[in-house]
């Protein structure tokens, strides 16, 4: 989990008491600051991946298996910052070799079910101009999972958002 941090409200203070005199004193000249607690907490890492939880009931409307979900997200869990691109560490993206191997299954099921993701367009499989030097890689659809709040432009000419089958 990443660091956790008490949350506070903070508000111009315009007087304050005396306790011993009980006398209100006039300190909104002053830009003193009155801090509450706001009994919240906020939690930070550098780890989270957000999850699109309209989008994942789509996906599941639109009859994705349980087991392309869970697919989906294992290859999620090393995002590249920006590109989606999945990783097996920050210099090596994966293949579906590396994923077979991950998972504990064959190549061959694991490229099925890829191409099942790719068919859908939950994942793309190919090169990414602004990352050429990796080669083809499998990059996630940031409308349903992505690491970090700014996305390759080049994302957008990729991915749309999913949209429901009737």
């Amino acid at each position: 989990m990443g660091t956790v941090k008490q949350r506070y409200k903070d508000t111009k203070a315009k007087e304050i008491v005396d306790h011993e005199t009980g006398e209100i004193i006039d300190v909104s000249y002053a830009g003193l600051i009155e801090r509450k607690s706001t009994n919240d907490i906020s939690i930070s890492s550098k780890a989270y991946v957000y999850l699109d939880t309209d989008q994942l009931f789509t996906l599941l409307a639109n009859g994705i298996t349980q087991v392309e979900l869970a697919l989906l997200v294992t290859v999620s869990n090393n995002l590249m910052i920006g590109s989606n691109i999945c990783m097996i560490n920050d210099d090596k993206p994966h293949t579906a070799d590396s994923i077979a191997k991950m998972i504990g299954t064959s190549q061959q099921s694991v490229k099925l079910k890829l191409k099942s993701l790719e068919k859908i367009g939950a994942i793309y499989h190919g090169i990414m101009k602004e990352n050429k030097r990796l080669g083809k890689v499998y990059i996630v659809n940031p409308h349903i999972i992505r690491k970090g709040h700014k996305m390759k432009q080049s994302l957008a000419t990729i991915f749309d958002e999913i949209k429901r089958q009737y």
